[in-house]
């Protein structure tokens, strides 16, 4: 083998290593990616490939004419706007504090693990995000207001009493008394089209983070049945939480939920390395091997990412049109219905929402693929 072509295969190697390895961040306050002007401590934040600078305890980030995203708990991303700030109050995953100082931001939680929390300080009020969802904060509207487009916040503030501010309400902060009122979550601007657009391109990160987990064989299960053991990712990469994977392709995190799929407020999915498998069946928007072409896309062959040009957005609605998914939605599949790793009597069923089974190969399997809300 020549030296040039030894270099290609350790770096191949190398990254196919990366794309496999789960990371379970010490702490809260990655700087995952930044645009336009955007400063740490008063300093400029140059973004550089593979390198992600931390806001410590105490530390400020903010935009001038730029937007940042950052990485808290595993699962659970902050967005700032421009012109907007936040301190770090506390950076531990355990206990996870920050304050919104200026300007706007939206908290994504795709999921809250055990032990970990996430508590917003914004206007005088404590804002604990305890539940999966979107959440906005406006700090320079007048008045401030807080908005819950999906899950539950909990709100305690020295002007009133506890409340819990569910989907599809605000409230504004500055009255005497904070009242929960509804709000038309469909009313959207750039900030949150930004959002969008930043969770679309980390769950197409996901995609080939989750079937690379599997396929590497990291864990008991993966590598020779596809299905692993039955009991989703937690038991077969020896980890019971979710966590952040690093994708060296593009550059950037992504997360792998623990189990079954994660679907985002913005639509778009997340899939563990067991429930990845049966995204690469007939009919998906990702099919597998000499399946059936989905609006053009081509995923080569044995599952492998070799042309996607014309990728699908992975989303609710485009699961949802998949109707031959590895034997369709709901349903028992043909008698002979080929998935990633393995090929089951029964096929697999995909969107149901039914909880994890056994995964091998006499009797199929029945995905948790459901979404999670």
């Amino acid at each position: 083998m020549s030296k040039a072509r030894a270099i290609v295969f350790v770096l191949a190697l190398a990254a196919s290593s990366a794309f496999a390895q789960s990371v379970i961040s010490a702490h809260s306050g990655t700087i995952q990616f930044t645009e336009g002007q955007v400063n740490l401590n008063g300093t400029a934040v140059q973004p550089k490939f593979g390198e992600f600078p931390d806001v410590k305890t105490d530390g400020v980030l903010s935009t001038a004419d730029g937007r940042a995203e950052v990485l808290l708990t595993p699962g659970v991303f902050l967005r700032l706007g421009e012109n907007s700030s936040f301190k770090m109050i506390s950076n531990q995953l355990s206990n996870t504090r920050l304050e919104i100082q200026s300007g706007q931001a939206m908290v994504q939680v795709g999921e809250l693990l055990a032990d970990n929390s996430i508590t917003v300080a914004f206007h005088g009020a404590d804002v604990s995000l305890g539940k999966s969802g979107l959440y906005r904060f406006d700090s320079d509207t007048d008045p401030a207001k807080l908005r819950v487009y999906d899950g539950e916040a909990s709100v305690v503030s020295p002007s009133s009493d506890p409340m819990v501010v569910r989907k599809g309400h605000e409230i504004m902060f500055g009255a005497a008394k904070l009242e929960a009122k509804t709000f038309d979550t469909k009313s959207t601007d750039e900030f949150y089209r930004w959002n969008a657009r930043r969770d679309e391109y980390i769950a197409q990160a996901n995609i080939v983070a989750a079937k690379t987990a599997r396929d590497s064989g990291t864990g008991t299960g993966f590598a020779n049945s596809g299905y692993g053991s039955g009991l989703g990712y937690g038991n077969g990469l020896g980890m019971g939480t979710g966590s952040w994977a690093f994708n060296p392709w593009l550059g950037m995190f992504t997360y792998l939920p623990n189990s079954g799929t994660y679907f985002s407020p913005f639509g778009f999915g997340y899939f563990s390395p067991y429930a990845v498998s049966y995204l690469y069946g007939p009919y998906s928007p990702y099919y597998f091997g000499n399946g059936y072409p989905n609006s053009g896309t081509l995923i080569g062959s044995n599952g492998g990412l070799t042309k996607a040009t014309t990728a699908t957005p992975t989303t609710a609605t485009t699961l949802n049109r998949s109707a031959g998914m590895n034997g369709g939605l709901g349903s028992a599949g043909p008698s002979s219905s080929t998935g990633t790793g393995g090929t089951s009597a029964r096929g697999a069923s995909m969107g149901s929402g039914s909880s994890l089974t056994s995964g091998a190969h006499s009797s199929g399997a029945a995905s948790g693929g459901g979404a999670k809300h």
